[in-house]
């Protein structure tokens, strides 16, 4: 398998995990009737950036709109934890894990995907 080839498939690979982690964090709050605005409105960003991805529209400016979502997504988290604390009152003041690794793996993920297609259209352009 080409690089190439090699690196698309790690691409969609991740793109998918971003979805699935996305569609995750919507339906474990849905399911416990605990949506956030601010949670979800970082899950829409982050799921629109992906859908331009595979638009393929906006190439010339792929870059900046992936660290815009990426920001936008980390900021509107952060708010949210300012807010309400990163401790959740319904769950007997427990930290909250489960954000803080929706958030990492959401953060990871796309920064790595962000690499990756930047390494990639830097090299094959």
């Amino acid at each position: 398998m080409s690089k190439k080839t090699n690196s698309t498939v790690i691409m969609k690979s991740i793109g998918v995990a971003i979805v699935v982690t996305q569609l995750l964090d919507i339906i474990i709050h849905a399911a416990t009737n605990q949506l956030e605005p601010l949670r979800v409105t970082s899950n829409i960003i982050i799921l629109a950036w992906l859908a331009i991805v595979v638009s393929g529209k906006f190439h010339d400016k792929s870059q900046l709109i992936a660290v815009a979502s990426i920001a936008a997504y980390f900021i509107l988290n952060i708010v949210f934890l300012s807010l309400e604390g990163v401790t959740n009152a319904e769950q007997g003041e427990e930290l909250r894990i489960t954000l803080f690794l929706l958030m990492f793996t959401t953060m990871a993920l796309s920064s790595w995907l962000t690499y990756i297609r930047r390494d990639i259209f830097s090299t094959h352009n």
